[in-house]
């Protein structure tokens, strides 16, 4: 008997991947809407002219690892680790860094111990700064005390200090260390054209001012600093999507553009 062509063994089989790639890209429909082009606006061309901290940072590998905020995450890095991020927040008090990511959840845990427990093991990584409360009150002694730890620990060109506070990151490109602006929270798939265009504006005048080596965002930023600001390195995270058509083509995209300098993932084992 001929077979119908929905009892068909190949029309079921196609039937169910197309099914299952309707899912995974309901499931990542952010990731799925980065992997194709999108124009964001033609009111602006991209900004090619704007000076940078031409600082150098040694990078080995794109692939680093996000949120090393505690002595167990950092017993578990070993040599092939390439680059790895790390919260802090500076206390003028006891000067130093202590190291958590949620300012409603402090930690004791300060830099020095953090780093000792890493390098100390001969680990030849380099190091992303997330600074979350960089400030004009704190700016020059934490900038004296990172320093410090450059020199303690031979991190020189192994630096990344990151903040929202582009004006502040100036003092750390003039002592040599490698800045990236963390560009403010917005989603451009989501805002209408004018309101892209005032972002456009707004990033591009900050950047006249005040120059930095890198600009950092979330994946759903890339495209959009890509286009409108190719002078400039991206940093950006991911999540270890393992299982997913559309993780693992957006993954593959990440790690191949040129202009994408850095990618944290969460540790795995």
């Amino acid at each position: 008997m001929k077979k119908g062509f929905l009892t068909n063994k190949y029309t079921i089989s196609v039937i169910i991947l197309l099914a299952v790639l309707a899912t995974d890209v309901l499931l990542h429909q952010g990731m799925s809407r980065v992997i194709l082009p999108e124009s964001f606006t033609d009111k602006r061309s991209p900004i090619t002219q704007l000076p940078a901290c031409k600082n150098q940072l040694i990078v080995k590998g794109k692939k680093w690892i996000k949120a090393v905020n505690n002595l167990q995450l950092a017993a578990n890095i070993d040599s092939s680790c390439k680059g790895f991020e790390t919260d802090v927040y500076f206390d003028t008090a006891k000067n130093t860094f202590f190291v958590y990511h949620d300012s409603s959840v402090i930690s004791s845990l300060d830099i020095d111990r953090l780093f000792e427990s890493i390098f100390k093991k001969g680990v030849n990584a380099s190091v992303w700064l997330d600074f979350k409360n960089l400030s004009t009150q704190n700016s020059k002694q934490a900038l004296e005390k990172l320093i410090s730890l450059r020199d303690t620990f031979a991190l020189h060109n192994k630096i990344i200090v990151e903040s929202p506070n582009i004006q502040l990151l100036t003092g750390f490109c003039d002592s040599n260390f490698y800045t990236s602006y963390y560009t403010p929270f917005f989603n451009p798939y989501r805002e209408a054209e004018d309101r892209l265009v005032e972002r456009i504006d707004s990033i591009a005048g900050l950047l006249k001012r005040y120059p930095v080596s890198a600009l950092s965002g979330y994946y759903f930023q890339v495209p959009f600093l890509l286009k409108f600001f190719p002078g400039f390195p991206v940093l950006t995270w991911s999540d270890n999507t393992q299982i997913s058509l559309v993780g693992n083509i957006y993954k593959y995209q990440l790690e191949n553009q040129k202009n994408i300098a850095i990618v944290l993932y969460p540790y795995s084992q």
